[in-house]
């Protein structure tokens, strides 16, 4: 399996959190189709696994204090309504007890939504809490005739569908070449799915 993690999907960077496996990928324009295309690598390339939805990257009022850069007293006052904008969005649960009380806690991604409308946000680049839904819910689709006739013809072969990224204006024999191949083997594949349906409606 690292074989093939270091030779065809190289471009996520892996890490284990709490007994589940997590890749991360960095995409530039279109996070969602970068993501969608990633979760059919790991499905190709790495039979039986399966990508299941976008990590919860969960936070505290303690943690969005740090990502901000401001106080936990004022990211209270935020959450309260005694601060700000108003309407902070609700928490999603909370963990602990006892006598400090419970910890509430946010999706990142609502969170940061939140900040992003008040200009208040964070410098780093994350996925929106639109984003996360369409993310999963393309995850979690059916796997339909077309992508099953695609994972029958690339069985065995490895393909180099990689995140590739260009400058406007820019091309190179080693970009073209993995575009080049990569529309080529999917054309194959496409036409072999086609010369089946074919057969099959003769045969009826």
């Amino acid at each position: 399996m690292f074989d093939v993690i270091s030779a065809h999907l190289n471009h996520l960077t892996w890490i284990e959190v709490d007994g589940r496996t997590v890749a991360i990928i960095h995409a530039n324009g279109n996070p969602v189709g970068a993501a969608s295309q990633a979760a059919r690598q790991i499905a190709t390339c790495l039979p039986g696994a399966r990508v299941a939805e976008v990590d919860q990257d969960v936070v505290g009022v303690s943690d969005i204090a740090k990502r901000v850069g401001v106080t936990r007293e004022a990211v209270r006052l935020w959450v309260d309504g005694r601060r700000g904008p108003g309407d902070f969005p609700p928490p999603i649960g909370s963990a602990g007890g006892g006598e400090r009380g419970s910890m509430r806690l946010w999706p990142w991604s609502v969170v940061n939504d939140w900040l992003r409308q008040y200009h208040l946000h964070d410098d780093e680049e994350s996925l929106s809490a639109a984003q996360v839904a369409e993310i999963n819910a393309s995850l979690h689709r059916v796997i339909g005739p077309i992508d099953r006739e695609w994972q029958r013809a690339t069985r065995g072969a490895h393909v180099p569908m990689r995140m590739l990224e260009r400058s406007p204006g820019t091309s190179g024999p080693e970009i073209d070449g993995h575009i080049s191949g990569v529309r080529a083997e999917y054309r194959d594949a496409m036409a072999w799915h086609e010369r089946r349906s074919v057969n099959a409606s003769d045969a009826t």
